[in-house]
Parts: C-alpha cells; sequence; structure tokens
C-alpha cells in the first residue's frame, strides 16, 4: 500500500514537471500590435432629436434638434469654443464712423444646398421671420435693432439703439433662404452648412449627408448621419444604452454611470450653466463683505462637487465661464480655509458673546447676529444635499442657516418678491457674457438684479464692457471686473456645470464638444470600416 503510494506521488510529480516543462516553452512577454485607425471616407451614425414643433430653425424651441441644425445652418457669425464670435456667413462688419449704423459685409460664392445664391435678401427674410414670430427663440436678439435694410446683394444694413460691444453677437442665429420659407414656414431644411436633408420621415427620422454646396475647406469623412425621433427626452438614455443611438449629449452629472458600458468613451465640456448664492442686501449682514468672503472661504465648494455632483463642475469665484476667451487666468483666489473664514469674522467685530456657537456683534447698542435663512427648491437632488453641506460648513464657522425647501415656482416667487435670506439658484447665462441684467444697479427696479446688489464701481465697469468696441479693450475691462468680484463678492459663487458627449466607440478622431455646439469637430469624426 506504501509502495502504491509512493508511485503514485512520484507519477504527479512527473506530470507537474511536464507542465512546468510545457510553461517554459512559451516567451515570458508577448508582444502585442495595436494598429491605429486611420481616417476613412463613409460609415453612419445613429443620433436623436426630439421631434421640432417646426423644422424651422427660427420658430424651433427643441434643444436637441437645435444642437441638430447647427449642422444643416450657418449663421452670420458664431461663438467659437471660447465664447468668441467668429465669422461664418459674414465677411466682415463695423459701425459707420462711430454712427449707430451697423454694415456687415456678406460671403461671395456661398449657396443653399439646393444651389441657389445666399444673398442679403435671406439675412433681411431671416430677420423679418423673427420679428413676426410672437415666441422665436431668437426675439430678444433683435430687442435693440431699429430698423434694418439690404444694400446690395452682399451687403446689409442694420440701425441699433446705439454702439456697443456686442452688436454682433446679436446676429448669431440661423440664417434661411427666402425662396424656401417665404412659401412654407415648416419646409425641409434647405441650409448653407456642412451637410444637407436626404431624408424626412415625419415623426420617426431624419437622414442628413455631406452637402456638396457648402463653402467649408475640409469634406467630412461620415456619409452620413441617422437621426431619430424620440419625443421623451429620458428616453434617449435607454436608446443609448440599447446601441440604438451612437451618441448621448447629457447634461446629467451622472454620466459615469455609461462606464459600465466597455464600448463607451465620454468627452466633457463646461456649459455656461452656473450655480451661486444669491444674498439678499436688505439683510445687513450681507452688506458686509469680510462676512461675504466668510462665506466663500467657509463652504468647501469643491467637496459638494466632489461628493454630489462626482467631481463633473467647475468651482469658480466670478460668473464668468472658465472656458471664455475673457476670463482672468488669475480669477480664482478663494479655497477653503475654515480658519481664514474665521479670521475674517472675528477682524469684523464678530464673537460668541453668549457661548451658543453662533457669532455676533454689536452694531449700534443692536446685536447683529450671523443667523440667516437658506432658500432652494426641493425637486432638486442635488440642491438638498448641497444645502445640508452648506449649512455644515458655514455653522462650523459660527453662522446659524435654517434651510427652506420649496417647490419650484414658490422659489421663483419669493426670489421675484425678495422675501429670502439666500437662496441657492443658477443661470444659465448669456453667450455675450454680460452681467449687467444680475448685478447693475438699475435692474435692481426691473427685479432683475433680484438681490438689489448696487455698487458703483462695479456699474462703472460694466458699463464700460458694455460699449467697449476693441477686444482688447474689452478683455482689459473684465480683468478689472473679475478683480472687483474678487474682491467685493456679490454673491456666493460655486461652480459652472460640466455636461459630457457620451460616444460609442464605433466614432473615432478628433472628438472636441463644447458649450456652444456639440458637433464642432464633426468634420474630423470618422467610421473606422472596422466598426461598420
Amino acid at each position: 500500500m506504501k509502495d502504491k503510494r509512493f508511485l503514485l506521488i512520484f507519477i504527479l510529480l512527473m506530470l507537474l514537471s511536464l507542465v512546468s516543462c510545457e510553461e517554459s516553452v512559451v516567451p515570458k512577454e508577448t508582444e502585442i500590435t495595436v494598429e491605429n485607425e486611420e481616417p476613412v471616407e463613409g460609415g453612419t451614425i445613429n443620433i436623436s432629436s426630439v421631434e421640432p414643433g417646426s423644422l424651422n430653425p427660427l420658430l424651433n424651441k427643441s434643444k436637441s434638434y437645435n444642437e441638430i441644425s447647427k449642422l444643416i445652418f450657418q449663421s452670420l457669425v458664431e461663438y467659437d469654443a471660447n465664447l468668441k464670435i467668429i465669422p461664418v456667413l459674414a465677411q466682415s462688419w463695423d459701425f459707420t464712423d462711430g454712427s449707430n449704423k451697423f454694415v456687415i459685409k456678406l460671403k461671395e460664392n456661398v449657396f443653399w444646398s439646393d444651389g441657389e445664391s445666399f444673398t442679403a435678401d435671406d439675412v433681411k427674410f431671416s430677420l423679418d421671420t423673427i420679428k413676426a414670430s410672437e415666441d422665436s427663440i431668437y426675439k430678444g436678439n433683435l430687442e435693440h435693432i431699429y430698423s434694418y435694410k439690404v444694400k446690395d446683394a452682399s451687403t446689409i444694413e442694420i440701425t441699433f439703439a446705439q454702439p456697443f460691444a456686442t452688436a454682433i453677437d446679436m446676429l448669431s442665429f440661423p440664417i434661411i433662404p427666402r425662396h424656401i420659407y417665404k412659401s412654407n414656414p415648416n419646409a425641409v431644411p434647405i441650409g448653407t452648412g456642412m451637410f444637407k436633408v436626404s431624408e424626412y420621415n415625419r415623426l420617426k427620422s431624419m437622414e442628413l449627408v455631406y452637402n456638396d454646396k457648402w463653402n467649408g475647406e475640409e469634406k467630412p469623412y461620415i456619409e452620413k448621419i441617422r437621426i431619430a425621433f424620440i419625443n421623451d427626452v429620458d428616453a434617449f438614455s435607454i436608446a443609448f444604452q440599447s446601441k440604438e443611438l451612437d451618441l448621448l449629449n447629457t447634461t446629467s452629472y451622472d454620466w459615469e454611470k455609461y462606464s459600465e458600458m466597455k464600448d463607451i468613451n465620454a468627452y466633457k465640456y463646461t456649459t455656461m450653466y452656473y450655480d451661486f448664492i444669491g444674498l439678499n442686501y436688505n439683510n445687513p449682514i450681507f452688506q458686509d463683505k469680510a462676512v461675504r468672503k466668510a462665506m466663500i472661504q467657509g463652504i468647501n465648494r469643491k467637496s459638494i462637487v466632489d461628493k454630489y455632483l462626482l467631481g463633473n463642475a467647475a468651482v469658480t469665484d466670478v460668473p464668468i465661464n472658465p472656458t471664455s476667451w475673457l476670463k482672468d487666468a488669475d480669477a480664482e483666489k478663494y479655497g477653503y480655509s475654515r480658519s481664514e473664514a474665521q479670521n475674517l469674522l472675528m477682524a469684523a467685530g464678530f464673537a460668541d458673546l453668549n457661548n451658543d456657537g453662533i457669532l455676533e456683534r454689536k452694531v449700534a447698542e443692536a446685536v447683529q447676529q450671523l443667523s440667516f435663512t437658506l432658500l432652494t427648491n426641493d425637486e432638486n437632488e442635488f440642491r438638498r444635499k448641497a444645502a445640508e453641506e452648506i449649512k455644515k460648513n458655514l455653522e462650523d464657522i459660527g453662522f446659524r442657516v435654517e434651510i427652506k425647501f420649496a417647490g419650484f415656482d414658490d422659489v421663483k416667487a419669493a426670489i421675484e418678491t425678495g422675501e429670502f435670506d439666500a437662496v441657492h439658484t443658477g443661470y444659465n447665462l448669456s453667450n455675450t457674457q454680460d452681467l449687467s441684467f444680475a448685478f447693475h444697479s438699475t435692474q435692481i427696479d426691473s427685479g432683475k438684479n433680484f438681490m438689489a446688489y448696487s455698487n458703483p464701481e462695479i456699474d462703472a465697469l460694466l458699463q464700460q464692457a458694455y460699449t467697449a468696441m476693441d477686444d482688447n479693450r474689452r478683455k482689459e475691462i473684465y480683468k478689472n471686473l473679475q478683480k472687483s468680484f474678487r474682491e467685493e463678492v456679490p454673491c456666493i459663487s460655486l461652480f459652472f456645470r460640466e455636461a459630457a458627449l457620451v460616444v460609442r466607440d464605433k466614432i473615432q478622431g478628433e472628438i472636441k464638444p463644447d458649450a456652444m455646439n456639440p458637433y464642432r469637430s464633426i468634420h474630423k469624426w470618422f467610421v473606422p470600416e472596422s466598426k461598420r
């Protein structure tokens, strides 16, 4: 029996030895060669849009269709990725001799996708269409326009109320062809853009192909773009996850949930949505900038972004987008510092006079306590969580903060009537980056400056920025404006939210979305033959 056990052990050892010998034959390092896919023409990508109420881009209200219309239509000018105006259909523009007459020269040899020539009559017709509409999203662009007229086929003259820096920005809307939309305001799109409509199935889909009349220098690699109309925006995500769509432009901060899908990549960009805490300046404690400085340093803004927005927001001290050409490189000053916040409050005369953990000071024989109510909307899960964190942060440095959650309409009413102490809210800021509406004292009576903030220095800088016709001069003014914002802290800036273009890996190339146009670099995208 003993001999049999010995024989069995011997056989096992021999087998292990053979296995070891076989493994030793395999090279220790295996070199894997990955071939880079080269851009090639062809391929189809699948995207989605809400079926628009109107295919006319000047009458449309769908955000997703507005993004897609940028592939079909062009504007006189557009914003680049840094929010700077660049020419598209316009060749040049200027106010004549310092007057309020704005002359625009158009590019020549531009054609609509049906072969008709683009002229100043099309620009006038586009202006007429907006003017006649009751609710075009571009209606506000014409607010300061008195009149306009065609001078010749390539020149249009627009009379503004006065010369101002962002006059050309007002003309960053799609131009539509008069010969098509005059007889049918909801015609199947004909544009001057990179792509043209090759097929349209109402309520179902639209297909785009390269527009061979396009005046651009680079031809896109993508052969066809198939657009599925999905009326429920929430269903976009479901369609993407089921692989019906190849990309998803999402503003939801939790897009990283798609990382579980191994065939996708996410490309982040900073939006124009700015979160802040608005202060009611009728409350005496907010009139002291030491209190405001203590608040911005006492709130751990980065922690809030990391915990509740998964890091998908850019902390800021000023309401100027981080990607903007007007953003001062030194504009961020305030980090989280509990000790610095407490030092600021003590230097301003605050102390815990009755040992209750809340700081106060005597002002003209009255006791002024660091106590206020923070209002925000209860439908927003992030803001509910952020409010609790803000409360904790501020109470750690000597404030008492009561949180009040209310429905969106109630929050809006409180803002309009001034019945609040502080409110966590946000602005989808204008592409023009003019901040007068929120911070200029002349806007207090209109209610746009709902905080009732008034500062002569900031008023003057906002006015200078509005009238600065030279880019270098305007940039210098905005630098000074941001310096004043950092010093005065008119509101408690939190962050700019980020969004992402989530793309299936069948789409390759230079994918660089931005807040102005998620499809800006689409001419550099391609679908490798191996992914078709």
